[in-house]
């Protein structure tokens, strides 16, 4: 009898591995500090920057801060400043 092993040639992806609880969604952006990280592909930051301009027309008081991360994923010191000076964090990592 012979024993046939089969393999998943598929790799485990990236986020599974570093996947964390998403946190519980704010009630509003009035008032609050939003970070736009960028990983560095093209167009991204024209993208984020139109977000930022759009946010700042519908939310009183909003602050944005422009972060870039120079590729993906983040470097763990960008993801910790961002979460430090940000309610929230929105990224760009696809073109």
């Amino acid at each position: 009898m012979h024993l046939l092993e089969v393999l998943n040639p598929v790799a485990q992806q990236r986020g599974v591995v570093t996947a964390r609880p998403i946190t519980q969604r704010l009630s509003s952006l009035d008032d609050k500090t939003v970070g736009l990280l960028w990983s560095g592909t093209h167009g991204g930051d024209v993208a984020l920057k139109r977000v930022g301009e759009m946010l700042q027309e519908r939310f009183k008081n909003i602050k944005t801060i422009f972060y870039t991360s120079g590729g993906y994923p983040a470097p763990p010191h960008i993801l910790k400043q961002a979460g430090e000076e940000c309610d929230a964090v929105i990224g760009a990592t696809a073109d």
